[in-house]
């Protein structure tokens, strides 16, 4: 039968971007009438209606500076007694809140559905006092019945440690079809690749000391990080002899990728990475810091390996690089994980059983 489904994204880019319109357009093309309220980023890509369904219908409401988060209340307050939908899923700390806040004075027979993708008291860039207001935060919004659906094991142990009073389930992340069953490159270049906001999620002044550390010892092998941020961070990864690309059309990024030999994320903390799941669709075997996401990845698989520390980071990638029989291996391996679990039709599966179970 077909529904109304509204999504609220607040973070339209990389990562969060890439999840929630995988699980849009697929629900579209089952026949549902979706719509997209999105608010604006500066890493937002410009092309947005590029990446959905024609047929979803697209809604810009800003919500990034307080004053914009408070006029969206009432816009989407409005746009939900408008169109009534059946169901609203909603797409980062930022979306979850306002929606579940504005969902408490809507009617009741709509479910609600919250994906955070990386849950805002994780983040390690934050004291004791943030945190604790993040988690009162999401504890008032928890007045409002909603799922919230984890994107990986470490991030469903943290909301249920501390949002107790809402059902929370695991659905882990998955690739967009565009990265299923890709033909890999066995000629690559020596290159070291990273996706990401250069921001202190993703530790760029980190990434450029190991990538220097490196270079010391083989100037043969070259880094490049696809992303945009700030200039200061930006100037130590160039002087450190990055190329940072800026923003690039997702067909550049792949073919970026499927040029490169291996992945390295330095981010502190992470929900479950996307980026690194195209990496790995991509045959990219990877190196990340031992943080909950990047582990709920590759710890158990062989498909790259997690550090604990710069040196352990260097000698792991050293030593990688220049074994061409273990990252043959290693590419085989990451590629069939990826098209056997990390899929959209195994994400989308678990979405509709989870949106079954609340309708009984």
């Amino acid at each position: 039968m077909k529904k109304k489904i509204f999504h609220i994204i607040e973070s339209t880019a990389t990562g969060t971007l890439s999840a929630m319109r995988g699980l849009a357009n697929s629900q579209c093309n089952e026949g549902n009438e979706v719509f997209v309220i999105y608010s604006i980023r500066p890493d937002t890509p410009k092309n947005l209606s590029y990446y959905f369904n024609s047929n979803i219908r697209l809604i810009n409401i800003q919500m990034s500076s307080l004053s914009e988060i408070l006029i969206s209340f009432i816009k989407i307050f409005k746009l939900i007694n408008q169109q009534k939908p059946d169901y609203i899923f909603l797409a980062s700390s930022s979306a979850g809140f306002i929606g579940r806040i504005v969902g408490i004075f809507v009617s009741k027979k709509i479910s609600f559905f919250y994906i955070p993708h990386c849950i805002s008291f994780i983040r390690q860039d934050i004291g004791k006092i943030k945190k604790i207001i993040f988690i009162f935060l999401e504890l008032i919004a928890s007045l409002k019945k909603c799922v919230i659906i984890a994107c990986s094991k470490s991030e469903l142990h943290q909301i249920q440690k501390y949002i107790k009073s809402s059902t929370s389930l695991l659905v882990e992340n998955a690739v967009t079809p565009e990265y299923i069953n890709l033909k890999l490159n066995i000629a690559r270049k020596r290159n070291v690749i990273t996706i990401g906001g250069i921001r202190p999620q993703k530790d760029p002044k980190n990434f450029a000391k190991i990538v220097m550390e490196i270079l010391k010892k083989d100037k043969t092998i070259s880094f490049t990080w696809i992303g945009d941020g700030d200039d200061v961070s930006k100037k130590i990864l160039i002087d450190a002899g990055v190329e940072v690309t800026g923003w690039i059309d997702a067909n550049n990024v792949r073919k970026k990728l499927l040029n490169s030999t291996l992945y390295l994320s330095t981010a502190k903390w992470e929900g479950m990475p996307i980026s690194i799941l195209e990496a790995l669709a991509c045959g990219l075997p990877t190196i990340a810091f031992n943080c909950p996401g990047n582990a709920d990845i590759i710890k158990n698989r062989e498909i790259g390996y997690v550090f604990d520390n710069n040196d352990d980071a260097i000698n792991k990638l050293l030593s990688l690089i220049n074994d061409e029989k273990k990252i043959y291996d290693m590419s085989l391996n990451a590629h069939r994980i990826i098209n056997e679990y990390f899929n959209l039709d195994r994400y989308n599966k678990e979405i509709n059983d989870i949106i079954k179970k609340i309708e009984k």
